[in-house]
């Protein structure tokens, strides 16, 4: 059940998540170039070129695809109008993870906790959907506070796509797992979004945890070795255990 207020509060969501990532991301491309040691552009390094490569086109495809909604959002946010979002989820999931993709790329220049920020204001827009659900459907109330949180868990499980330094010939394979994790998750998580956003409650099918599994798992298994990336491993068990725990009860209870 959407009302002004609800409207408002997933406007600023929404707008701040835009507007801190953009800027985020618009200074990496800037000082990357010479900045961050080993990460910096200007080393020649691969990896550093397409990281850099897919965050400049993710900046730039973000832009272009969030430019309209996030106006529009903006120009409704001080008036007595609400913002017609159900005409807009789409447009709104497609650019949020155009800029994911370039979030996800380990810069010269990054700031992580600026980042953590920009994720936690399209968390709380998430959070007014759920809210929003639970008031017009008090039926499907479980069903929407498990969706909320398991998509949270979900999205910290795409890992951010690091160099590796120490891996020898495990070098190649480890890139291919985490660039692969990143470019197939995120589509995933959107997907998974998108549905969450139109209707309150997201899809709970096995297959996307169990990809999750797969991608996240072995970018993680192999740059072991060098360094456990305790953060993805961490929420790769929790959403799982979620899963399985609530996950499959509420996809009954959405039905």
């Amino acid at each position: 059940m959407e009302n002004k207020i609800t409207n408002k509060l997933k406007s600023v969501g929404l707008i701040v998540y835009f507007s801190v990532i953009f800027i985020e991301r618009l200074l990496a491309v800037i000082f990357s170039i010479g900045h961050g040691g080993e990460y910096a552009v200007m080393t020649g390094n691969y990896f550093n070129i397409i990281a850099y490569s897919v965050t400049v086109l993710g900046l730039l495809a973000g832009s272009v695809l969030s430019a309209k909604p996030f106006f529009g959002m903006f120009g409704k946010l001080f008036s007595k109008e609400t913002y017609p979002f159900e005409d807009n989820y789409k447009s709104i999931v497609i650019g949020a993870m155009a800029f994911l993709y370039a979030g996800m790329m380990h810069t010269g220049f990054t700031l992580a906790p600026v980042q953590f920020v920009a994720y936690g204001f399209l968390i709380a827009a998430m959070v007014v959907k759920t809210v929003e659900k639970c008031m017009g459907d008090k039926s499907k109330k479980f069903a929407s506070i498990v969706s909320v949180i398991y998509l949270t868990l979900f999205s910290m499980t795409v890992p951010v796509c690091y160099i590796a330094l120490k891996l020898g010939a495990l070098t190649i394979p480890f890139y291919a797992a985490e660039f692969a994790a990143a470019f197939v998750l995120i589509p995933l998580f959107g997907r998974m979004l998108l549905k969450f956003f139109k209707e309150g409650i997201t899809d709970f099918s096995f297959v996307n945890p169990l990809v999750m599994l797969i991608l996240s798992g072995s970018a993680v298994a192999l740059k072991w070795s060098e360094e456990i990336n305790m953060f993805v491993l961490i929420f790769v068990v929790l959403t799982i255990i979620f899963y399985l725990a609530f996950g499959i009860v509420a996809s009954k209870k959405a039905k």
